[in-house]
């Protein structure tokens, strides 16, 4: 039975890949990655808890975070090249939206910040933020929920009432210095 529902969803699962990777020769050993990952997890899959389709899914979609992580520690940009590989095309209004939600996200806590950026800008998973910021998991997830809606009620007014601001912190301008705060985040916790 497992063999044939995967024979399925093969298809879906290697396009999915793509999309997320953009490469297809990658993309296959994702979703190959993936299967030798269910296949040793069979036993654990409950169709009680959701649909097959959606339990291959998250594993093909962990194992894209693992093999992303796994080549951005080989593979290093120069922290300007990045962000002109993410903004390529990008109108200068786009440009200047990107900087003040960046500069939103250095207007919070420290804590929500640090925890908003090592989960959302730069994929990690809670459990690993966690270990990185010395607190529970439920904690992490506490962090990240009170940062998105303070982001929200930043983004629908203009007035940043209430806002947590360290008058050490310079608000970052750009996709490169993110990165480095994010490295010297984890850096720190090492």
């Amino acid at each position: 039975m497992f063999a044939v529902e995967l024979e399925k969803i093969l298809p879906e699962l290697l396009g999915f890949a793509r999309m997320l990777c953009r490469d297809a020769a990658r993309a296959e050993d994702i979703v190959q990655n993936a299967c030798l990952t269910a296949w040793n997890a069979r036993k654990s899959f409950s169709p009680e808890k959701g649909s097959f389709k959606a339990w291959m899914m998250a594993i093909t979609r962990n194992e894209f975070l693992q093999d992303a992580r796994k080549n951005q520690r080989i593979d290093c940009y120069d922290p300007s090249d990045l962000e002109d590989r993410l903004v390529t095309d990008c109108q200068l209004s786009h440009r200047a939206e990107c900087s003040e939600a960046i500069q939103q996200v250095f207007r919070l806590g420290r804590e929500q910040r640090d925890v908003f950026i090592l989960v959302v800008a730069m994929g990690y998973s809670y459990e690993e933020t966690a270990a990185i910021c010395k607190c529970s998991v439920g904690t992490i997830k506490s962090r990240i929920n009170r940062a998105r809606a303070k982001l929200n009620a930043m983004r629908h007014d203009d007035q940043l009432e209430g806002a947590e601001v360290e008058e050490s912190d310079i608000p970052l301008q750009n996709i490169g210095d993110l990165c480095g705060y994010a490295e010297q985040l984890v850096l720190s916790a090492a």
